[in-house]
């Protein structure tokens, strides 16, 4: 079940990754389409409508793991989904169709560069302002329900949490993490949407793609420190060597992220060979489940499971 969930949660995060950071990397290349002289519009264009395409698949398919594993049986989270008033579901629901209308606008909008952008924005910062710090939330109370003292978590509340260190830079990890996993996905949509061998992905294209990338993982590195000093002490000690699993996904996420830098330089210094492009795209993969493991075993770290009151024993006589 564990690995499962796990599993899971990889698949999440990467497919809110493309939905979030996939409209700005969609408006851009639509953008760039349209100015004069442009090589290769065309294909841009149909880069820019994939893209817009596979951040909604991303949004819905990011929708539906999220709502599965809230669902799954675990007493935890069902404890944690207890502490959030009614109207909070129908609005998070409402904010996911908001952004999917303008993501689908964006598709349909061609020959209107400027209102595409707006709809971009507007459909990246509403997913990345409330689900990453609602869905850090979620998963500390679910792993330890002492970690909040407010018994419902009304807008107040839920706002005192979000400015907590540990949800605070969890939140920029996902952010960057986004525009990491959508630039790169949007580079990889424009190489598959070469229809024949006339055509190529100009170099210019390719190396503005994956410099925004490579530039949101670098800065990866203080973030990712901060995301560490800010845990707990028993998440740290179990990063930290305590816990051999948490450890093994904090450096294989490391090394794997390594790697990923170093196809992204490669490209953004232009060389974009398309396998270039597919492997950044698969460490990126590998980075994420890594990741995902060493977040769901530290928050683990140091919360006592539940111990059975043990029955007593009358030995009077």
């Amino acid at each position: 079940m564990e690995t499962a969930t796990t599993l899971l949660l990889a698949v999440h995060l990467l497919a809110m990754n493309v939905a979030s950071a996939g409209p700005l990397a969609g408006a851009w290349l639509r953008r760039l389409s349209l100015r004069d002289g442009a090589a290769n519009s065309d294909l841009l264009e149909r880069g820019a409508r994939a893209t817009f395409r596979g951040s909604l698949l991303g949004l819905a398919i990011g929708a539906l793991v999220g709502g599965a594993m809230l669902l799954a049986p675990s007493a935890g989270m069902r404890a944690a989904l207890r502490r959030f008033p009614a109207d909070a579901y129908w609005f998070a629901g409402a904010e996911i169709l908001f952004s999917a209308a303008c993501i689908f606008g964006c598709r349909k909008l061609s020959r209107r560069p400027k209102l595409t952008w707006l709809l971009a924005i507007v459909a990246a910062t509403n997913l990345l302002y409330h689900f990453p710090p609602l869905m850090a939330v979620l998963g500390e109370l679910a792993a330890d329900p002492h970690w909040a003292d407010d018994e419902t978590l009304h807008r107040k509340a839920l706002i005192r949490l979000w400015i907590r260190p540990e949800v605070m830079s969890l939140w920029a990890h996902f952010a960057l993490a986004s525009m990491a996993v959508g630039f790169t996905a949007a580079l990889a949509v424009c190489h598959r949407a070469v229809r024949n061998e006339a055509e190529q992905v100009d170099d210019r294209t390719a190396r503005r793609l994956a410099g925004w990338a490579l530039g949101a993982t670098i800065l990866q590195i203080p973030v990712g420190i901060w995301l560490l000093l800010a845990s707990d002490e028993a998440a740290q000690q179990s990063m930290m060597g305590e816990s051999w699993l948490a450890t093994i996904g904090l450096a294989g996420g490391v090394w794997v992220a390594l790697g990923v830098m170093q196809s992204l330089a490669t490209i953004a210094w232009g060389d974009s060979d398309r396998r270039q492009v597919n492997r950044a795209c698969i460490l990126l993969a590998l980075t994420v489940l890594f990741m995902s493991v060493t977040l769901r075993v530290s928050r683990r770290a140091g919360v006592e499971p539940p111990v059975a009151d043990k029955p007593t024993v009358d030995v009077a006589q």
